[in-house]
């Protein structure tokens, strides 16, 4: 490799300081401010002269990441953007998303690449999330995918619960670059790029526009990316079937694509002998980089499709430039260049599915590929990634060893390829590019048929939830590390990782309530001595999203917890109750007060332990003054108390204050309705005399909770301590007998520099 001198010395770095670079990399983002971790170069001097290279390694990569943090910082959106109306130009990159609401509004969403902002203070954000709302009959003019954008546009807050249990917002936000969120104010003008991919792509979704079922959506999200028209019951049965990466391009497409292209350009050498070759698999492993090529450009070229696409290339870059390393030693080259230039990408999912996807491909030598390799290949990615699956997204499946034996050598042997050449003769010969399609529709089908049967039979059993920790997920990272190495330690660390799976159970024994960080609704988890009350789920759509499934259950899990004991609804609105049907689905639940249950009943006490709970409101049923109506909760201990009122009006308060007189006076006040101005009395403020008044409200939200009015009403009791979820995140509040509230919010001063908020 005399042509390139310096890159050939690149090549020859240690697998293990490499290793060491991207472990200092991701050292960096635990800082609560990224300079800190530039004082690792104090330690530089030192390392160098005692010759510890891998230390000289992790600080490298430890003061490359907190310099990228800091500049990363420098460019973020200030807070006194948010709400304001600037001029903004730039590209649609996604294929938009719409949402037809009962009311017939219409939503859309995409993502933005930003070329211009005519505010300068405002002008950090490079990609946005793009929200826009419309009346149906003014579907002509939503956003379209490939065009540019000009108009007035409003910044607004990114979503950014965070929650013990789940991974936070912020996390998906940063990973995936998106620096912050716009709706457009007015008329948008749209002007088409063509560009001859993304134009080929959105005449192929044209012409597939009136094909329905499942079938056809299947092949709208393997050929071209689109899972638009899969539904929330889709994906849960994807899910429990451990077969939802089938349909979410990823390493795993690119990787096994990749080797099959490389088989079938192997062919003809395999079945006969090919004057003058010598043996080498340049030509092969150069077809095969650009099949894959174009499918990761046909697909969308996002940010993890492409991240996974690099990370072949890499892979074959010493075979094909005749490098003395491995496929391994370039795969790290490329992570490492990869974590230099946007530590963040470390937070996401995407990443490590395709990079572990990918290691476990390049420790198998492609010399041995066949299909019987390539199913043994995919049974040990399920099996060996099954850690850090349930790391990223909180369940596995028993038989998706099973599913996937079926589904993934149909998607990647016959259906991606029918469709492929599909596409390639689409303008050429339409009709037969129409059978191939049919006959990839058809046989998802099939498979589909199969899969009912599956979940029919085995969804009782078959799902596994475990929530794991950081401990977990590095064994889990060990484990693929080791693969390449040694068979026999990574069998111990996989092990290891499945042994510490299982919750500690004295979490679920402790005394503590916990605020959840549930945007705009409410839900709050009280655990005394092994027993377990919920209040309210969150919000949660029909038979789509809910709060409960996002940040509910995950914590549940996290806690350890197996069964409800109490769960009380405090009225029906869905912000409330959206995920119940969610909860008893997923838990037994021993009692269930308010909507949908007994009705709350005034006066009536139980006890758990040292712990009293008190009905002060209901019943919590009916549709007529459901606010007044809700279940009100009053907890005592012997240290201090806490008053949870729902969605009483500042009216019922005073009924309360007539009545329950002294026995208001507590130490936490959750405000009622989210601190609407309606709510949160002087009467009840005086009476409860709180030391902490908690908010449980969405950032940014559209009926600007907590009003002004109630937090000036708050402040002006100087004893009174304002905390909400929208800016602290979920709220953990220790109930042992002490007589000082010891609260503990999940974005506190010490919180990672990205999770913060302007």
């Amino acid at each position: 490799m005399t042509g390139l001198p310096f890159l050939s010395s690149i090549s020859h770095l240690r697998e293990r300081y490499l290793a060491a670079l991207c472990f200092g990399v991701a050292a960096s983002l635990i800082f609560a401010e990224p300079g800190g971790g530039l004082l690792g170069l104090l330690l530089v001097p030192f390392a160098i002269h005692h010759r510890t290279w891998a230390l000289v390694a992790f600080l490298m990569g430890l003061i490359g990441g907190a310099t990228n943090g800091a500049i990363w910082l420098s460019h973020q959106l200030p807070g006194e953007c948010l709400g304001r109306e600037v001029s903004l130009t730039g590209r649609i990159v996604t294929l938009p998303r719409e949402q037809l609401f009962a009311t017939g509004q219409l939503r859309v969403t995409a993502e933005m690449e930003v070329t211009h902002v005519g505010d300068a203070l405002c002008a950090g954000p490079k990609r946005v999330k793009v929200t826009q709302y419309i009346e149906a009959e003014e579907v002509g003019s939503s956003l379209r995918y490939d065009t540019h954008v000009h108009g007035r546009w409003r910044f607004k807050p990114l979503i950014s619960q965070v929650n013990p249990g789940s991974l936070p917002d912020q996390a998906r936000w940063v990973s995936r670059g998106i620096d912050a969120a716009v709706t457009p104010v007015g008329q948008l003008i749209q002007t088409p790029s063509h560009q001859p991919i993304p134009n080929f792509r959105l005449r192929v979704l044209d012409e597939w526009a009136d094909r329905q079922g499942e079938g056809w959506a299947a092949m709208r999200a393997l050929l071209l990316g689109d899972t638009r028209s899969m539904s929330q019951g889709e994906w849960r049965d994807l899910r429990h079937l451990g077969v939802v990466h089938v349909l979410v391009i990823s390493g795993l497409h690119i990787g096994l694509l990749a080797s099959l292209s490389f088989l079938l350009f192997q062919l003809p050498r395999r079945l006969m002998r090919i004057p003058g070759d010598g043996g080498g698999m340049a030509f092969a492993s150069v077809s095969a980089l650009i099949v894959t090529g174009c499918y990761a450009a046909l697909v969308g070229a996002s940010f993890p499709v492409m991240r996974a696409y690099l990370m072949l290339v890499a892979a074959q870059l010493p075979q094909l430039f005749g490098w003395n390393t491995t496929g391994r030693h370039g795969l790290l080259l490329v992570i490492s260049a990869m974590l230099l230039w946007d530590p963040r990408i470390m937070l996401g999912a995407s990443f490590w599915l395709s990079a572990g996807a990918t290691w476990l491909l390049v420790c198998m030598p492609w010399q041995s590929l066949g299909i019987r390799p390539l199913i043994a290949t995919q049974i040990k990615m399920i099996a060996l990634m099954a850690p850090m699956t349930l790391f990223w997204f909180g369940e596995t499946s028993l038989v998706g060893v099973a599913t996937n034996l079926v589904v993934v050598p149909v998607v990647t042997m016959i259906m991606v390829p029918l469709g492929l050449v599909g596409l390639l003769l689409f303008d050429a010969a339409p009709t037969f590019s129409e059978q191939l399609w049919w006959c990839g529709a058809q046989l998802w089908l099939l498979v589909q048929t199969c899969f009912d049967w599956i979940l029919g039979c085995c969804r009782h059993w078959a799902v596994i939830t475990a929530n794991l920790g950081m401990l977990q997920f590095s064994f889990g990272v060990l484990v693929l590390l080791l693969w390449g190495e040694s068979r026999r330690y990574a069998s111990i660390a996989f092990l290891i990782a499945a042994l510490f799976q299982w919750p500690d159970k004295q979490e679920a024994a402790s005394h503590s309530m916990t605020l959840l960080d549930v945007g705009q609704g409410l839900s709050l988890v009280v655990q005394v001595g092994g027993r377990t009350l919920i209040y309210d789920t969150g919000f949660g759509e029909p038979d789509g999203f809910t709060q409960a499934e996002k940040v509910l259950l995950p914590y549940l899990a996290h806690r350890g917890v197996e069964r409800i004991d109490t769960l009380v609804i405090s009225h029906a609105d869905r912000d409330h109750s959206g995920g119940l049907e969610v909860l008893r689905a997923a838990l037994p639940i021993r009692r269930h007060l308010g909507f949908s249950g007994e009705p709350c009943r005034n006066g009536e006490r139980w006890v758990w332990g040292s712990v009293e709970f008190l009905v002060i409101n209901g019943p919590g049923h009916g549709q007529q003054d459901r606010n007044d109506g809700s279940c009100g909760l009053l907890i005592n201990t012997p240290g201090l108390s806490v008053l949870i009122p729902g969605d009483v009006s500042a009216a019922r308060e005073r009924q309360w204050v007539r009545y329950w007189r002294d026995e208001l006076a507590v130490s936490i006040l959750v405000l009622a309705h989210h601190g609407s101005r309606t709510s949160s009395s002087h009467a009840l403020l005086k009476w409860a005399s709180p030391e902490w008044a908690l908010v449980s409200a969405g950032r940014g939200n559209a009926f600007g909770h907590p009003h002004e009015e109630v937090v000036e009403r708050i402040k002006t009791r100087e004893q009174t301590t304002v905390l909400s979820t929208a800016m602290s995140g979920a709220i953990e509040i220790n109930l042992a007998e002490r007589n000082i509230p010891e609260l503990t919010p999940a974005r506190g001063p010490r919180a990672p520099y990205w999770l913060k908020l302007p």
